[in-house]
């Protein structure tokens, strides 16, 4: 001990060579300090590091999880059918494509349409179902009806239920369009809005055929699209004749076999498959 309080030197051996530990904890015991595990700042940021990666990891699963499916349909020379939205089938015709997106968290059932197709919609008031092309946008709730895109125009015509009709162009919206009712917006943003007297012009999907004093070559061109055949006249006269007559999903053959007799002429096929009308 220095008796002359002189401040000791720090070369004395005698200091270099105290247990510091020991000293330490002949300390804490009779200060009453306890053990204490110390959380150095490297743990701390390799803990955050995890937890941050963990939750990244959690939002990404979530994002995966709940982000909208989409799925894409299409035909080629034939038309196709598909099921969609549990009971909501659509139908493509020839060179179509369909890509639907099921969009849950704003309740919306979106299909992208490229060509033409017939839309038997499930009833979901909870649901919209909506449909575009690049010229029109159709919402619905449930229902029935067909798009047909084509360069200039695009035609909606309803057959059950009630639709929504949007241009794009012009944003004007036509609603409420029932059964028989036909929506025609062209590339302009112009709605011309009337209604049918039969769905002829879907007789691809419905095969349901209403001709009143219509010429052959128009009868003939609507059972082409419908039936998938190609044709000929054999003379220009047969080609101008007119009839009358309904067909509601008949075959091809006894359709062909009416039509001879009423107009006393003959519709044959040759070796390539092409049918002839002529007398």
């Amino acid at each position: 001990m220095n008796r002359n309080n002189e401040i000791p030197d720090l070369s004395d051996i005698r200091l270099l060579n105290i247990d510091t530990d020991a000293e330490w904890s002949k300390f804490r015991s009779a200060a009453g300090i306890r053990d204490t595990k110390v959380f150095s700042l490297r743990t701390f940021w390799k803990v955050a590091a995890s937890i941050i990666l963990i939750a990244g990891a959690g939002i990404l699963g979530y994002s995966y999880m709940s982000a909208p499916k989409a799925e894409t349909y299409a035909s080629a020379e034939k038309a196709v059918e598909t099921i969609v939205e549990t009971s909501t089938m659509i139908s493509l015709n020839k060179n179509t494509s369909v890509t639907c997106t099921d969009n849950r968290d704003n309740g919306e059932y979106t299909v992208a349409l490229r060509g033409e197709a017939y839309f038997d919609v499930e009833k979901n008031p909870e649901r919209t179902f909506k449909i575009t092309t690049d010229d029109v946008t159709v919402i619905v709730h449930g229902t029935s009806f067909n798009i047909c895109e084509q360069a200039d125009e695009t035609t909606v015509t309803v057959t059950s239920g009630n639709v929504e009709v949007r241009s794009n162009a012009s944003n004007e919206t036509v609603n409420n369009i029932t059964k028989g009712g036909q929506v025609i917006c062209r590339k302009n943003g112009k709605m011309e809005v009337s209604e049918v007297q039969n769905f002829n012009n879907i007789a691809w999907k419905l095969r349901q055929l209403d001709f009143r004093e219509t010429p052959m070559h128009e009868i003939m061109e609507q059972l082409g699209k419908a039936y998938d055949f190609r044709y000929k006249f054999a003379d220009e006269e047969t080609a101008n004749a007119t009839v009358t007559g309904k067909f509601d999903n008949q075959e091809l053959q006894p359709i062909f076999t009416i039509l001879e007799q009423a107009l006393d002429l003959k519709i044959e096929r040759d070796a390539s498959g092409v049918w002839t009308v002529g007398k």
